[in-house]
């Protein structure tokens, strides 16, 4: 069957459903999670202040503490933000069009600061994110404002989907604030803070380092290609752990022990490079083996595939290798 016409037949049953149908066909699950679960998982974690359920963001809002609540939401899907939150897409915390070749890399501290100036955060601040469905966007804001040496940073278990099961309100969000003069209190530099192509070459087939490939395994094995790639394949010799095996069926979570029967063997006595697409999953890898794990010496590959694969197929550098890829013509 053509594009246009599985096009067509979408916008077609979503013109017949209407919005309620579009929003539920969409839009994000209604999840009710308890709070008291919530905590007592969160107690076993390594770090338990870097999560936090929609109960307790609400009484934090509710006591008008101070606290920023910011949602990592597609404005292509039907998804309410949280009421008196903040909320951005991807293109306002990726770098711009003409700073690389390729797309899905971060913004610079300094354009970090303007976002986080422009809600009225401080250093000091709680900055809470949150996503829907799939969360792993919550995860990349969480990366990125924690490689500002921001300390009080959190991560909504269950997000949005877990807000509404609640039947708290939404709409109504990005407030006018009073906006500050918001100043990274340590921004990491590139070495500590992820992985550069050139430390994803020289970990290969290393026995002090593990490579994880997150994404999925049509993407892993080579069947397909995600647009903004350049070319199938993976990074020879990463371990392939899907970023969703870390997420019980209600998107939240899973436990200290269950992660670390997922990832113990795996990371144990290693350095780890978590890499995906563009460096959205890794970085909810990269969140559950350091704030859940405790693990050390993790790193996100911010250029993730995307710049891999560019290299390779673009580029052609025969230092570059690729498992699973297409034969070049």
């Amino acid at each position: 069957m053509k594009k246009s016409t599985v096009a067509i037949g979408v916008v077609a049953a979503v013109l017949a459903a209407g919005y309620v149908g579009y929003t539920s066909m969409f839009g994000a699950e209604a999840v009710q999670v308890s709070a008291e679960v919530l905590e007592q998982k969160f107690a076993e974690y390594a770090n338990p202040e870097a999560f936090v359920s929609a109960q307790e963001v609400k009484q934090m809002m509710d006591r008008d503490l101070d606290v920023v609540v910011i949602g990592a939401l597609n404005p292509m899907k039907p998804d309410a933000p949280i009421e008196g939150s903040f909320s951005m897409w991807r293109p306002d915390y990726s770098a711009a069009k003409e700073a690389y070749e390729f797309d899905g890399m971060r913004n610079s501290v300094e354009e970090m600061e303007s976002l986080l100036s422009s809600y009225g955060a401080t250093p000091e601040t709680t900055i809470v994110v949150y996503a829907a469905n799939s969360h792993h966007d919550a995860a990349r804001l969480f990366w990125q404002i924690k490689n500002l040496g921001h300390e009080d940073v959190r991560y909504l278990d269950g997000g949005l989907n877990a807000w509404i099961g609640e039947g708290f309100p939404t709409g109504n969000a990005n407030p006018t604030v009073t906006a500050s003069q918001y100043k990274a209190p340590a921004p990491q530099s590139e070495e500590s803070a992820l992985a550069t192509l050139d430390m994803v070459l020289a970990a290969q087939n290393t026995a002090d380092w593990v490579i994880l490939d997150t994404r999925g395994t049509a993407e892993f094995d080579g069947s397909t290609t995600v647009s903004g790639a350049f070319g199938p394949g993976t990074i020879p010799g990463s371990v392939h752990i899907n970023w969703t095996k870390a997420l019980n069926d209600d998107t939240t979570l899973k436990s200290a022990e269950e992660l670390q029967a997922l990832y113990g063997d795996v990371i144990k006595g290693k350095k780890v490079i978590a890499y995906c697409q563009s460096g959205v999953r890794s970085a909810h890898t990269m969140m559950v083996l350091e704030e859940v794990l405790g693990a050390q010496d993790v790193y996100n590959y911010d250029g993730s595939w995307i710049e891999y694969s560019y290299a390779h197929y673009e580029q052609n550098r025969a230092d570059i290798p690729v498992q699973s890829g297409a034969k070049k013509s």
